[in-house]
């Protein structure tokens, strides 16, 4: 068992690679594995989006690939049973079950020893924070238990549901209906029914309700709904009524009160069985910052897997750290990712790109102001629930101190704190003194909120005072709002508001900053990257790192391309003109739509991801403008508006002047994107951590936005390409980057095969020493050792490399020994070494220490 999950005892061990595909390794096998035994840490994962399109059967037959591309753990999604038809597995309903549509035990069991007898281990995805409630309700048997019995339902712990609520004391609300209450019983559109065993139960459309014993009423329906423990009212009650938390802003998402011990063993009792019978070797937590106490729960986590790897999908914000208390080997990613783009980023065209911006768009708000207006919108309208919450609460305390403070200024004061707050959430224990980063955050976002709300200092006071030091429920319910505020304000509003240079808009990272430095100067994104890098491999040197996941606003290439657009501020700026000019003909003349901020977005994307069939634009440009919520949205959709968006697209798709300047731009940036696709796959896959590969992501992929990003992958297409690519030891000449994307399919195998056949020179024990260039274009270099036996080196800022006039004289200095290049076979002597030499065959080199 590992002393410490973020490396120790816990490291993965030296060992060379065993049985087909070379993914074996010491550590604990499970059930039924018919091959070697598999490490208890990854040396590098695989993410699979499971779907009844891709069951456990059809992850099954890939694995053999997964161990011959090299990875050592294949990744699930969530395997628990979720609501029919799921896409995603993040709606579960069951915990007691594996999901029937994936395949059931015995799929799953199939999996796991397909796994095993080629060596590879599992991840699965866990959902603690909230389970579904969705129809068909009784498929949710804990959910129905406490609509039938209300509080006093043996599973009214599980649920955090204000049972108080002066709108509806005593009753769940259930916001379902199409239309009010009255109008629904007047169409009959509700009725009485039994069920297969004779109980009554509501029936309406899809969704069927229990009945509480004894008050049914077969002639009157409304009255018999007067009994319930549930109020059965309008979807668009929920606004403003809804009395139980959720996930972010999803009714049919009702969160779950890990903090009982009693709901942590009911809900985790199946997956915990499955890691201790050695089936599951490490976990993924989705959401963390949902929990009352995330540092508990991982403790007691910890302790029920007897430490199996867990990493938690935690969003860093720029500058903070994750708390060094949780007991996880670290997070999901994000923040590696965002490292990684701003690599690519020129910080030169920062002002040129505000200025273009600025002109086409006519936005002149930065993104910290466009950020804040949309926190405070969503706070008053799909979080509003939430913040009138917390606002009672505040309000009893008030008034518990005798202080003349309304509802009405506490409520206004709660907002602009939580629009002020700079991060997901400040980890503030009720009975603990908060931190110096946890206070720091709080007196902050107040003493903004205060600049901002002047007169109400009096209540943001209060609040400052209450989020810090004050009663259990406020301190714990006041972290739980502030991170759906983030997530639903920041990632899903003003991401889709500001668009400026769309690669920086990902999950973490912060749209409104480019790089400020240039590469010599010791605050510039490459020493940001190397000071990181060393961090991480002090601190968490088994966290994991991405560079695509299910949740990404677009793939790692798109923003590989985009990237370039940075160094070309006039070219790009002509372009953008010229693409938004020639639009205007297709343009709803009457009303002005599509606006010019949605045609510069839909430009960039183009430019990004093309070429791109016209169906996915439609996706995804209606679910950017549903997000933004400027003309329209998914609670108060626009009909005109959306009508004139998709003629626009199509339009824009169909005329031959627009294409032949968007086609004519795309072919200049192409090899440059895929050379930053290359460099940022190399710099992941051999840096710190735990790289982790999401699907298909191994070839070259135009993805955008969920659900684009969960398409089906041709995992045959890249068996067959990786089988051509040959053995390391076959001297072949690398692929060109063409459009089969061979060549960053060599990339990802051969750094992956080397990490597992050598995971001590990368796991918790390895070291991590930068490597600097000389010479007139060390700018655009990126390289550094790894436990003084693998060199990576890799370009950056590449339009501007060419334009300078490439290598010339850049030298960079290798540690001593003699080096082989897994990519293109030459040799190297240690010492200084021109770049161009280096780099002459393949855009990106991994060097391995022979001698």
């Amino acid at each position: 068992m590992p002393t410490d999950p973020r490396g120790g005892s816990g490291a993965a061990p030296a060992g060379g690679p065993a049985g087909p595909g070379g993914a074996g390794g010491p550590g604990a096998g499970g059930p039924g594995a018919g091959g070697e035994a598999v490490r208890a840490v990854p040396t590098a994962t695989y993410r699979l989006q499971l779907s009844m399109e891709f069951s456990f059967t059809d992850a099954a037959v890939i694995v053999p690939y997964l161990a011959t591309l090299g990875v050592t753990h294949l990744y699930c999604s969530p395997v628990l049973e979720a609501v029919d038809g799921s896409a995603h597995g993040y709606d579960v309903v069951d915990h007691g079950q594996i999901s029937p549509e994936l395949g059931g035990q015995a799929g799953f069991r199939r999996l796991v020893t397909a796994c095993r007898r080629a060596g590879l281990g599992l991840v699965v995805d866990l959902v603690p924070n909230h389970m579904a409630v969705a129809a068909p309700e009784p498929a949710n048997t804990a959910w129905w238990s406490v609509l039938r019995e209300g509080a006093e339902s043996p599973y009214a712990s599980w649920f955090d549901i204000d049972w108080d609520s002066p709108e509806n004391p005593g009753k769940i609300v259930v916001p379902v209906l199409g239309d009010a209450l009255g109008t629904c019983l007047a169409r009959g559109e509700i009725r009485l029914a039994t069920d297969e065993d004779g109980a009554w139960v509501i029936v309406y459309h899809d969704h069927v309700l229990p009945v509480a014993e004894g008050t049914a009423d077969p002639d009157d329906v409304a009255a018999t709904l007067e009994r319930q423990h549930y109020r059965l009212c309008f979807w668009r009650v929920a606004g403003t009524e809804l009395n139980y938390r959720r996930f972010f802003d999803i009714t049919t998402l009702a969160g779950l009160r890990q903090e009982d011990p009693d709901v942590f063993a009911a809900t985790h009792r199946l997956i915990l069985d499955q890691v201790r019978a050695g089936a599951i070797d490490g976990l993924r937590i989705d959401h963390p910052d949902g929990l009352a106490d995330p540092e508990e729960y991982l403790r007691r986590l910890s302790e029920a897997t007897g430490g199996a790897w867990t990493v938690v999908e935690k969003i860093l914000e720029p500058g903070e750290a994750l708390p060094d208390t949780w007991v996880c080997a670290g997070t999901t990613g994000y923040d590696a990712l965002n490292r990684l783009t701003r690599l690519f980023i020129d910080p030169v065209s920062a002002r040129a790109f505000s200025t273009l911006y600025a002109e086409i768009t006519d936005v002149r708000a930065d993104f910290a102001t466009i950020s804040r207006r949309a926190k405070l919108d969503v706070l008053a309208g799909a979080l509003r629930p939430e913040l009138d919450r917390l606002a009672t609460l505040a309000l009893a305390e008030a008034r518990r101190r005798r202080a003349d403070l309304t509802r009405v200024g506490l409520h206004e004061a709660l907002a602009e704190v939580l629009a002020a707050f700079p991060v997901y959430r400040a980890y503030v224990r009720p009975g603990s003194a908060a931190t110096l980063e946890a206070r720091g955050h709080v007196v902050r976002a107040c003493a903004r909120a205060r600049e901002s709300l002047p007169l109400r200092a009096g209540e943001i006071g209060l609040v400052e005072e209450l989020a810090l030091s004050g009663p259990p429920e406020f301190v714990v319910r006041f972290q739980q709002t502030a991170g759906p505020v983030m997530a639903k304000g920041v990632e899903d509003t003003a991401f889709y508001r500001y668009s400026r240079m769309i690669a920086l808009n990902e999950v973490g990272g912060s749209p409104g900053d480019f790089p400020g430095f240039p590469a010599g100067h010791p605050h510039s994104a490459v020493h940001e990257f190397h000071e990181a890098n060393s961090a991480t491999q002090r601190a968490w040197p088994l966290t994991m790192t991405t560079l695509s996941t299910h949740d990404t606003k677009r793939s790692e290439d798109v923003r590989a391309r985009l990237a370039v657009l940075t160094e070309d501020p006039d070219g790009w700026g002509g372009i953008a003109r010229r693409l938004l000019a020639l639009g205007e003909r297709h343009t709803d003349i009457e009303h002005g739509w599509p606006d010019r901020p949605t045609n510069y977005l839909l430009a960039q994307t183009l430019v990004g991801a093309w070429p791109l069939p016209a169906d996915r634009v439609r996706q995804y440009m209606l679910k950017a403008v549903r997000e933004a919520k400027t003309h329209t949205s998914w609670t108060a959709p626009h009909p005109g508006y959306e009508s004139a968006l998709t003629n626009y697209i199509d339009a824009v798709l169909d005329d031959r002047d627009y294409l032949a300047t968007l086609e004519t731009y795309v072919a200049s940036l192409v090899e440059l994107g895929r050379q930053n696709s290359l460099a940022q796959k190399l710099l992941q896959l051999i840096s710190p951590g735990v790289p982790d590969v999401y699907q298909g992501q191994e070839l070259w992929d135009a993805s955008l936005v969920d659900p684009d990003n969960r398409r089906p992958v041709a995992f045959g297409e890249r068996a067959k390409l990786l089988t051509e690519l040959g053995p390391e030891s076959g001297g072949r000449k690398p692929p060109p980057l063409d459009d089969t994307g061979a060549a960053k399919l060599l990339v990802v195998a051969r750094a992956l095969r080397l990490r597992r056949e050598h995971p001590q020179w990368f796991g918790a024990q390895a070291t991590y020493r930068p490597l600097w260039a000389s010479g007139s274009a060390a700018d655009h270099v990126v390289a550094f050792s790894r436990s003084g036996s693998v060199v990576a080196v890799a370009p950056r800022l590449v339009l501007g490399l060419r334009r300078g006039g490439g290598w010339r004289d850049t030298t960079l200095s290798l540690p001593e020994g003699r080096w082989t290049d897994l990519f293109t076979g030459r040799r190297h002597d240690g010492g200084v070494a021109y770049v161009l030499r280096l780099l002459r065959d393949f855009p990106v080199s991994l060097l391995v220490r022979t001698q």
